[in-house]
């Protein structure tokens, strides 16, 4: 079975994830030890701060400064897909989104509000979706249910997206029979670290796995990595 991390702030100095080659490679060496073959690098997508060109070229040098850095050990780090979290704003239609999503799929990483989600985002987004030509991941989705009532979530979930979940909301106590209450449910469907950095947020990939195969069904975590790679192979149609 490939694990797949589907969402890590992986490349160096690009967004506030890891800092330095450095840390990267320590954190790639963590992901590899917790078991990870692949890992989805997503560094945030602010479009008030940064154009789509200034984004794809920042993380295509940052790419290729990791990718050299690793190519004489590369036994010793999981594989790097590219991919991006691109924060929700009016106007997304309008981007190159195709060119955003994770490489070799249809799939974009979206990050929404962490506010209540008014009527007015509501409609937004929904205009947004009717005529978005990819498909949607939403990032740890069940950080939204912090600041919306959880009608307000299932009706984002209610049009069929696809969801994230986070290591770390498994792990923390505080979060984990919610978060595994949205696994079992079927509403959260891929696995992500959402690392940024080794004392921030270091990958706690295996705690997480753990924890899911002891408190829910057998087949839980391997179906959530059988979902990651047949979006990474271009099987969209079978998730």
């Amino acid at each position: 079975m490939n694990r797949i991390d589907f969402h890590a702030h992986i490349l160096p100095g690009i967004d506030d994830g890891a800092a330095s080659i450095i840390e990267s490679l320590c954190l790639l060496k963590m992901l590899k030890e917790d078991g990870v073959d692949t890992v989805v690098a997503t560094p945030h997508l602010y479009l008030h701060r940064d154009s789509v060109n200034g984004f794809f070229r920042k993380r295509e040098k940052s790419a290729q400064i990791l990718a050299e850095a690793m190519k004489d050990n590369q036994g010793d780090y999981p594989k790097i897909v590219l991919g991006a979290e691109v924060y929700f704003t009016d106007g997304l239609n309008s981007l190159p989104l195709k060119e955003l999503c994770i490489a070799g799929t249809d799939y974009l990483m979206l990050e929404l509000p962490y506010n209540p989600f008014s009527s007015m985002f509501m409609n937004s987004f929904a205009n947004f979706l009717n005529y978005c030509e990819v498909k949607i991941i939403l990032a740890h989705v069940e950080r939204y249910f912090d600041f919306n009532e959880a009608e307000r979530v299932a009706d984002i979930l209610n049009y069929g997206l696809m969801a994230q979940g986070n290591c770390d909301s498994v792990v923390s106590a505080r979060s984990r029979k919610a978060t595994l209450g949205l696994i079992r449910n079927g509403d959260i469907k891929l696995l992500g670290t959402d690392l940024h950095s080794i004392d921030r947020r270091p990958p706690r990939f295996a705690d997480a796995e753990r924890i899911i195969r002891n408190k829910l069904s057998d087949g839980a975590f391997e179906n959530m990595m059988k979902t990651a790679e047949m979006i990474l192979n271009g099987d969209s149609e079978k998730t």
